[in-house]
């Protein structure tokens, strides 16, 4: 960890397990926005912790990110803590001075933002955005025809939302419509990233929902071991029944994984092996929160499916990142392009040049 992970990662585990209790969760999944707990997030500095201390920021780097969404994934946070980090990053490499104001909701968009910015006016009616009903401002990424990432900052009410065309986010999602929105009169506007290439912001948009899943899995490990602990079954808690411990050497195993898959990520921003890094974190916690799943599921018996039971919020939430930026195939797919981009035949090939670079 850096000097600000640690300290950062335990704060945020004092303000969410105070503040995000089951009723929190509860009211927010029935879509009840929490301001209160918002503005509690807030305080913590999410939106400012990778914003360069230069331009007012923590100046924190991406271990420090990874290590706040952990605890945000643990405690199943009904926020947009990783988007409000995400855009956090964004902001300075739009020329948006400060931290973004209020809650901001994140999208990647196919729309072209470049010809959008040409012409002063923005049309899309694509995509479901989650958050964007409570959010103050709307970020959506693009790419450009040569794979330059441009974004669009669009203040909300510039903006039409309908009812989400694809009902099931974990989190609450509208359907944005922009019909020729003129860009300067609004607030809104479209920019070049310079530097930036779509890829790279898919990639920590990723590895953020990487570092949730990873936090959920050491919650749903821990729920696990504490449940069979005190279940008794023929006379003695089923946690000393040599399959059940089988059972939890797997879950520990994959929540182990995937949290080292993320911190290694982390590690690697600033080198050339960041899209390859973070594409095996968010592959990697894809895989064991489907294994997790099943296993908390199948140790928990018919309790873990029931409302008093938290067991659910955690499994629903990985469930649902597994798919958010990207499945564990698509993410297969980019991993296995960026190596052949390299040159390199094999993944021992790409291991030996990774560590001796």
């Amino acid at each position: 960890m850096s000097d600000l992970a640690r300290p950062l990662a335990e704060a945020a585990e004092r303000l969410f397990a105070a503040s995000c209790t089951p009723a929190v969760v509860a009211a927010a999944d029935a879509g009840q926005w929490q301001q209160a707990f918002w503005d509690a997030v807030a305080d913590l500095g999410a939106g400012q912790l990778l914003v360069p201390e230069a331009a007012g920021g923590a100046g924190g780097d991406w271990r420090d990110a990874v290590a706040l969404l952990e605890q945000a994934g643990a405690f199943g946070v009904p926020l947009p803590v990783a988007e409000s980090v995400l855009c956090g990053w964004l902001r300075p490499r739009a020329g948006l001075e400060g931290p973004a104001p209020d809650p901001v909701a994140f999208a990647f968009t196919t729309a072209n933002l470049e010809r959008a910015a040409a012409l002063g006016t923005l049309s899309l009616d694509e995509l479901d955005v989650p958050w964007a009903a409570q959010a103050g401002h709307i970020v959506l990424v693009g790419c450009a025809a040569d794979g330059d990432a441009w974004m669009a900052w669009l203040p909300r009410p510039s903006c039409e939302l309908q009812p989400a065309t694809a009902p099931g986010h974990v989190d609450p999602a509208s359907r944005l419509v922009c019909r020729d929105v003129a860009l300067a009169p609004t607030g809104a506007a479209c920019v070049r990233l310079p530097g930036v290439r779509a890829a790279d912001v898919r990639a920590r948009a990723a590895l953020l929902t990487a570092a949730e899943i990873a936090g959920a899995l050491g919650r749903v490990l821990n729920l696990s071991l504490a449940y069979t602990a005190e279940r008794v079954q023929f006379g003695r808690a089923i946690g000393q029944f040599q399959a059940v411990q089988h059972q939890l050497a797997q879950l520990a195993e994959e929540a182990a994984a995937a949290r080292v898959a993320v911190q290694a990520a982390a590690c690697s921003e600033g080198t050339a092996w960041f899209t390859a890094a973070a594409a095996v974190a968010k592959l990697r916690a894809g895989e064991a929160a489907g294994l997790a799943a099943r296993i908390g599921h199948q140790l928990h018996g018919a309790i873990g499916v029931t409302a008093e039971h938290t067991l659910h919020r955690s499994t629903l939430r990985l469930q649902a990142w597994r798919d958010e930026h990207g499945a564990e195939a698509a993410w297969a797919r980019a991993l296995v392009q960026d190596l052949r981009e390299r040159g390199l035949r094999s993944a021992w090939q790409a291991v030996v040049e990774c560590s001796s670079s």
